[in-house]
This record gives C-alpha cells, sequence and structure tokens, in this order.
C-alpha cells in the first residue's frame, strides 16, 4: 500500500496542548456547515474542513479518541446546520417541543461519529485511503429506515458549483466520495507523492470536462402556473376549510387569464379534500389545463397525504411514500406506544395518528407530460425521483409545505438538497411550497424561476420535457456499491498484513 496513506503513529509532541484537542476540529465542522447549505460557490472549500476531521482521525491513538473527533467535528457541524430545527418547532410544538427537537442534533451527529471512529479501528493506518468510501456507505445508509434523514451530506457542498453535475454521473454520493477523497488527500499534503497529485488531477480533469457539457442548456417551451397559497400550517392543523380550496381555485383562474399554461401544480395539501370529490374535481376540471395538486388520499379509513393527477379525469394518484420521522410517523410504534402516549399528550397531541406511506410508484400522465411526484420530505431521497424516471417520467414535479420551517434556514436547504435530483436525472422540476419555496429548475441544476417566498400568488414559470437517461439514472447509486468492494478488500488486506496488531489502536 502506498506510503501516502500510512499513519505515523507514535509522533506525538511533548508538549501541553495549548486548546483542547477537540476545539480545531469542532471549529472546523462549523466552518463545513456554513459551506454545505445554502448552497453557494463557496463549496469547494468543503473539503480543507473535512481534512482536518481526517487527519484527526488518522492520528487518533485510541477508537476512544477516534470518537470524541469524530462526535465534535459532528456536533459543530449539526449544531450550526440543524439550528433551524428548534427555532422552527417550538412556536408549533411548544417549548418542551422544541427542547426535545434540540436532541435531534447529538443523535444526528452520533450517525457520524460512531461510524468514522469504527473506521480508525477496523482499518488502522489505512484510515485516509479508506474514508472517502466509509463516507459514501456511511450517507447511503442515512437515506433507509424509519429513521432516514440524510441531511448534511457532505456532497451537497458542490451544490452550487460546477461540479455538482458529476452527480448525473453517481448522483450525490460521487459529490460526496470526491469532496471527502480531497479530503484524505489534504489530510496529508505534506507526504504527498506525485502519483497521487497526477492521478488526481487527472480525476479532477475528467469531472470538469464532464461537468462542462452536462451544463448545455436545454429548451423549456413549456408554462406552468406554480401556485402559492400561503396558508398558515397552524391553521391548517387546527381546522380545513373550503376557503382554502377556492383560494387555490382562485389564484389558478386569474394567472390563466395571463396566458396559456401546460400545467398547473399546487402544493402538498392544498386541497382539504381528496381531488376526487365532486367539490373539488368540478372546479378544478373546469380550469381546463392539466392539474397536479396535493391534497388527502382517498382511501377510507385511512390518512394518506397525496399527490393527484387531473387531466379531463383523474388520472393518476401518487401516496407520500417516505415519511417525515415524528411529524408525520412514529418510528417503531408497536412497541413504543406507551413511551408515545404521555409525551403526545404533554405536546397537545393526544389524538395524534401516523400517515399512511404509499407503497407503490404512479408517474402521472398529463397529455405529453408524464409527471414524477415527490411530496416533500422525498425529494432529498435520490431514489424515488430515479425511479420515477426509470418508469418514464420526462419532468419532476415537487409539492411541498415548507411554512413549517418558519423563517429559517431549513427550506433553504430542503430546496437546495431537492436541486441535486434535477441534475441526477437530467429533468426539469418544478417545485410549489405552500409559502415557499415555489421554483423551475432545469436539467443542470440552474434556477429558472424562483417566487418570493411567502407570497399569495400563482407564478408562471418555464420547464420542459426531456427523455434521456443520465448514467446515474441508468446505472444508479454504483458508487455506494462500489465503496462496499474497495472497503471489503481493504479489510482482507488489513487481516492479511497482520490483523489487529498492526493499527496501532487500542480500544
Amino acid at each position: 500500500m502506498n506510503h501516502f496513506w500510512l499513519s505515523q503513529s507514535g509522533r506525538r509532541s511533548l508538549a501541553a496542548p495549548s486548546v483542547p484537542l477537540w476545539l480545531p476540529t469542532l471549529l472546523s465542522g462549523v466552518v463545513l456547515a456554513l459551506l454545505v447549505l445554502p448552497a453557494s460557490a463557496f463549496g469547494v472549500l468543503a473539503a480543507g474542513s473535512l481534512a482536518v476531521l481526517h487527519r484527526s482521525l488518522q492520528r487518533a491513538s485510541s477508537v476512544r479518541a477516534a470518537f470524541g473527533q469524530g462526535f465534535a467535528f459532528a456536533l459543530g457541524f449539526f449544531a450550526v446546520h440543524l439550528v433551524w430545527l428548534p427555532v422552527s418547532m417550538t412556536p408549533v410544538l411548544g417549548p418542551l417541543g422544541g427542547v426535545m427537537t434540540v436532541l435531534v442534533i447529538p443523535a444526528a451527529a452520533l450517525t457520524w461519529a460512531a461510524p468514522l471512529a469504527a473506521a480508525r479501528l477496523i482499518f488502522g493506518r489505512w484510515t485516509l485511503l479508506a474514508l472517502p468510501f466509509v463516507w459514501v456507505v456511511l450517507e447511503h445508509l442515512r437515506t433507509i429506515g424509519p429513521l432516514a434523514f440524510p441531511w448534511g451530506a457532505p456532497g451537497y457542498a458542490l451544490t452550487d458549483t460546477l461540479f455538482a453535475q458529476l452527480a448525473s454521473l453517481g448522483g450525490v454520493g460521487l459529490l460526496t466520495f470526491f469532496v471527502t477523497l480531497t479530503a484524505s488527500m489534504l489530510a496529508r499534503l505534506h507526504r504527498l507523492p506525485w502519483p497521487v497529485w497526477v492521478s488526481t488531477a487527472i480525476l479532477w480533469g475528467l469531472g470538469l470536462s464532464w461537468s462542462t457539457q452536462h451544463m448545455a442548456r436545454r429548451p423549456a417551451p413549456n408554462t406552468a402556473v406554480l401556485v402559492q397559497g400561503a396558508v398558515d400550517p397552524l391553521q391548517k392543523q387546527r381546522r380545513r376549510t373550503l376557503e382554502e380550496l377556492d383560494l387555490y381555485l382562485s389564484l389558478s383562474s386569474d394567472a390563466l387569464k395571463t396566458g396559456p399554461a401546460d400545467l398547473v401544480v399546487w402544493p402538498e395539501t392544498a386541497s382539504p379534500l381528496p381531488a376526487t370529490d365532486e367539490r373539488v374535481l368540478g372546479p378544478a376540471l373546469r380550469l381546463e389545463v392539466p392539474m397536479v395538486l396535493g391534497a388527502p388520499g382517498g382511501t377510507p379509513g385511512e390518512q394518506r397525504n397525496s399527490a393527484y393527477g387531473l387531466d379531463g379525469r383523474v388520472a393518476g394518484r401518487q401516496d407520500k411514500r417516505r415519511l417525515v420521522p415524528f411529524g408525520e410517523q412514529l418510528p417503531f410504534e408497536s412497541l413504543l406506544r406507551g413511551l408515545y402516549g404521555p409525551v403526545l399528550s404533554r405536546l397537545g397531541l393526544p389524538g395524534f395518528t401516523s400517515v399512511v406511506p404509499g407503497s407503490g410508484l404512479a408517474v402521472l400522465p398529463l397529455r405529453d407530460l408524464r409527471a414524477g411526484i415527490s411530496i416533500c420530505y422525498e425529494s432529498v431521497f435520490p431514489a424515488f425521483s430515479r425511479q420515477a424516471v426509470l418508469s418514464g417520467a420526462n419532468l419532476l414535479v415537487v409539492i411541498s409545505n415548507d411554512a413549517w420551517f418558519g423563517p429559517g434556514l431549513g427550506a433553504e436547504q430542503h430546496f437546495q438538497m431537492g436541486r441535486l435530483r434535477a441534475i441526477e436525472t437530467g429533468r426539469f422540476l418544478l417545485r410549489a411550497g405552500n409559502d415557499g419555496i415555489t421554483a423551475a429548475v432545469d436539467p443542470a441544476g440552474r434556477i429558472l424561476m424562483r417566487a418570493p417566498r411567502g407570497d399569495r400568488a400563482a407564478f408562471r414559470a418555464p420547464f420542459g420535457q426531456v427523455d434521456t437517461l443520465t448514467p446515474y439514472v441508468q446505472y444508479g447509486d454504483w458508487i455506494s456499491r462500489l465503496s462496499v468492494i474497495v472497503l471489503t478488500g481493504l479489510l482482507a488486506l488489513r487481516w492479511q498484513a497482520g490483523g489487529r496488531r498492526a493499527t496501532g489502536v487500542h480500544p
């Protein structure tokens, strides 16, 4: 194994540290949080912050020390990245609920710290080589299971840079790999051999070439009307009324009087009644434009969060499949029912019931459009958009209700993460939010139209239809599969090299 990746265990300074050992790592996590989201061109600097963490993990003298460094970094990152969470939820859930949401921050930090410390234990002196592949697998795992919460993946740091186009090759996982591979290199910059420089220059050069080609503009000859009702979410929670329906119908009708449109999109839960209800269906069809609208699912006895396609009739319905943990569903509810009951009562939600998740994919056929739908939280999970495109979607539509986020960065982060779905799939993306963010995004992730947040209005947005398939759509999350293979190979090499005695790490 190349000497670049080997540690220099045992080389320690005899001088007492002037600052706590964890402080530089924690501050690096804070810097990464400022670089990741909201997106900006400064995202290319994210590898520098991660390099501090990688170097600290490599030099850690024990698993406990590695865990401490990883937790300090992750705590600094998530404390800034998720600061909006208690701020947004306190007005909704009260002081107790706000305090409880603070617990998400150390919990999220653990999802980074524990696997990274385990990587230091398992791979020892080859930790720097293993870490980029560990990050890819780790972030993939954070997208699955009832507690899935993929906020903050390092790859999102590149969302507003030219290199974001690499997502069309391998999704956000490939972006994470590029960022963390560069971090590992920077962690040993002073020992970097020339073959690594050359290989890296070639890799980034190829990435730059692909990104430049993928930035070509696509024609956007179609027009959508994106309706932003700006209805108070607390009002919607207390009592749904037909006034909400009248509002959306009025805004849509006024916008269509200014010119024709190919599609009208209402946000998540815009209608208080299922679209199959004649009080919704009749007036909506009289608009004489294909529509996507958010409404309750029409399954008797079940609470579902759904998107309907209307085109002279109900053309299809997509139920929300990925539910927000603790917001729309209670994870492990059958096992923890006795615990949830008292807590929900203290929060003033004694009658809370989980939403029933959808189980199937329905691409909505709307004349020559085939809309792949993501409902709110689903837009941060790449697999849903990829599945829709594989099933024939030539347009992505996201309907959301981000009013719960309040004025903080939560809604902005949600939108920026969703932008990568357009790049990954090579599709135009239309997004309608209750109070925003309402926008149109092209296949290169460029924002074609963005409405002012909080305005009650309908906005005209350009879009186009695309039928070609990106490599990411064709081959899926191949970077995660490759990472598992590489890590398995490294583990085999470690065992062959003498097992755990070669690590220099002690529990």
